[in-house]
């Protein structure tokens, strides 16, 4: 575990949110020789917009904002607050608003990310821990099925952050206001064939603690896909 308090913003060019790049489906590979790439992925918001606004400003500027669920229209109507583009999927906490899918895969600079809230799964905090290890390889394996390199999930309210079997599993926490522990939400850097994961949680001062870190290095753009299976736009 690491801890660490972030308190400066990263002064690097953001992309034009117009930019054909990021039109639905596959984000275009054109800036993989030009810089990182920022993604925060936040879930389980509940209506708290505050602090997820807090994290976008302060670690800013970003590329892509993921919301995972529960609160699916908190992470919209930021992300369009913000110019920053947008990918959700539906928790089974939201109702009304635009019709998301359950899952989605997507590729960002030629990174394959599953994502989903994660209620289908059956896991929760309350499960013992041999259990949610298995959990966890069980969900390792669905997205190596759909040739996903990490796959961002939500519903359980705790921060993980693990490879399994080559896989990243992230689940950046929770910004519920009513939790006992501060919000939280996970950063994602990504290079062509490195991607840096961390997840931050906010403490009782108003500064963002580094709780997890993961470095990930791929050995091809991309993994090869099963049969049949195509992304989720």
């Amino acid at each position: 575990m690491f801890i660490q308090s972030m308190h400066a913003r990263e002064a690097r060019p953001r992309i034009d949110p117009s930019d054909p790049c990021f039109a639905p489906g596959a984000i275009c590979k054109r800036h993989v020789e030009e810089r990182k790439m920022k993604i925060a992925a936040f879930s389980d918001t509940h209506g708290n917009k505050d602090d997820m606004r807090d994290a976008i400003c302060r670690f800013g500027p970003l590329d892509l904002l993921v919301h995972l669920g529960d609160g699916v229209c908190d992470g919209r109507q930021a992300a369009e607050a913000a110019g920053i583009p947008f990918r959700g999927v539906w928790g089974n906490n939201d109702h009304g608003g635009a019709m998301l899918s359950d899952q989605a895969v997507i590729e960002v600079q030629g990174w394959q990310f599953l994502l989903t809230h994660g209620h289908e799964t059956g896991m929760n905090p309350y499960n013992p821990e041999p259990v949610w290890q298995t959990y966890l390889r069980e969900m390792a394996a669905r997205a190596k099925d759909l040739g996903a390199h990490a796959f961002l999930f939500g519903h359980a309210h705790k921060p993980v952050l693990q490879q399994e079997s080559g896989i990243v599993l992230c689940n950046p926490g929770d910004q519920y206001t009513g939790a006992r522990t501060g919000p939280s939400f996970a950063l994602i850097e990504l290079e062509a064939l490195t991607a840096r994961f961390r997840i931050f949680r906010k403490n009782k001062a108003g500064d963002w603690d580094l709780l997890l870190e993961l470095r990930h290095v791929r050995t091809s753009p991309s993994p090869p896909r099963s049969s049949g299976s195509t992304p989720d736009a």
